[in-house]
């Protein structure tokens, strides 16, 4: 029997696997999913918005009669000891009670696709995604097998693998280095307390931020953790109030929350933040101004609420960067207003050169 729910996409993304799975440790990587040891981050066409995800626990390997019906369609192995579907941020869905009893072991996970070009790169309020993931137990690890792909999507980050046949005898393939295979997305920095300085340095926060002002990324990168999470919490205030969203209530509360240093999300605070994205709040009026990464017309107070909603992130990196980088757009044109800001409130960074701080 099949159980269905969804999940909130974040990023492209959401994860099947322990919650205190470590999501850098990737040994798979394709345009369905990246997979370790004990998960597989998933996907999604969608940049945020809820996706429809269907559970099948079986005890063999199933008939591949599924197929025509589906556009992507691949498989890994993975170890588990207790398997949930989350989000990035690591909420649980809890309606997917079978996966609760699921024993200790190692599994074969068959993850489906369909929907992901409909509404690429945009962010939804319902859910135009399907994916089903079938799971059964197996003795021994096989490596990661494509089964079928009719999509575009993320089709740039697939290894050089052909389509195997699923009626007959295949041979495991093995995953190339995940290193060779392009930029780390998102989800390689989360779910961690910290991340090393080289891993930030080929995170697209990073390099987008060193962009428009290379000295400003590097006096970050030079920051400690603590350091790092400061920034991250003074940074929604200013974002918010810019872009004029910060006289809302749910705004307010949520960005005291985060500058109390409550890490613990207010689950409100991101639903609002969804639809506020997504046109449905009234209170959130709809711009557009010239991105100050690629010249192209963005919403700015979808920066802003980015701002917030990664302000609350388990790593400070992480929150800082993406905090940053949604202030940014923010600012637009006039984002040397916030590094003024930014370096009078951190002095630190004012005085930090090339040589290290003064």
């Amino acid at each position: 029997m099949t159980q269905w729910s969804t999940v909130e996409a974040n990023h492209h993304q959401f994860v099947i696997g322990e919650r205190q799975a470590d999501t850098l440790a990737v040994t798979v990587e394709s345009s369905l999913f990246d997979a370790g040891r004990d998960f597989l981050t998933v996907h999604t066409g969608v940049a945020n918005g809820p996706v429809s995800i269907g559970i099948e626990i079986l005890g063999d390997q199933p008939e591949s009669t599924l197929f025509e019906d589906w556009e992507n369609v691949a498989e890994c192995t993975i170890s588990t000891s207790a398997l949930c579907v989350m989000t990035l941020q690591g909420e649980p869905v809890e309606d997917f009670t079978d996966l609760a009893v699921v024993d200790v072991g190692r599994y074969r996970v068959r993850v489906h696709a369909r929907g992901r070009d409909v509404n690429w790169d945009m962010d939804v309020a319902e859910p135009t995604e399907d994916y089903l993931v079938q799971l059964w137990p197996v003795a021994r690890v096989q490596g990661f097998v494509r089964l079928k792909k009719t999509d575009t999507a993320w089709s740039e980050v697939d290894p050089e693998l052909p389509i195997a046949a699923p009626a007959v005898a295949r041979e495991s393939v093995q995953a190339p280095n995940p290193q060779a295979l392009g930029r780390p997305k998102l989800k390689r920095l989360v779910n961690r307390k910290s991340v090393s300085r080289f891993q930030l340095r080929n995170f697209n926060a990073f390099k987008d931020v060193a962009q428009v002002d290379r000295l400003l990324a590097e006096k970050l990168l030079a920051l400690s953790d603590d350091e790092l999470r400061s920034v991250a919490q003074w940074l929604p205030r200013r974002a918010l109030t810019r872009v004029g969203l910060f006289g809302i209530e749910w705004v307010s509360s949520g960005v005291t929350v985060l500058e109390a240093g409550l890490w613990e999300r207010p689950k409100d605070v991101y639903a609002a933040a969804v639809r506020a994205r997504t046109g449905g709040d009234p209170d959130v009026p709809v711009t557009q101004i010239v991105s100050v990464f690629d010249g192209q017309l963005v919403d700015p107070a979808h920066g802003a609420l980015d701002a917030l909603i990664f302000g609350f992130d388990p790593d400070p990196a992480v929150a800082a960067f993406l905090g940053l980088h949604g202030t940014l757009l923010a600012y637009g044109s006039h984002w040397k207003e916030l590094v003024n800001d930014l370096e009078a409130a951190f002095p630190r960074i004012a005085n930090w050169t090339m040589e290290g701080f003064e």
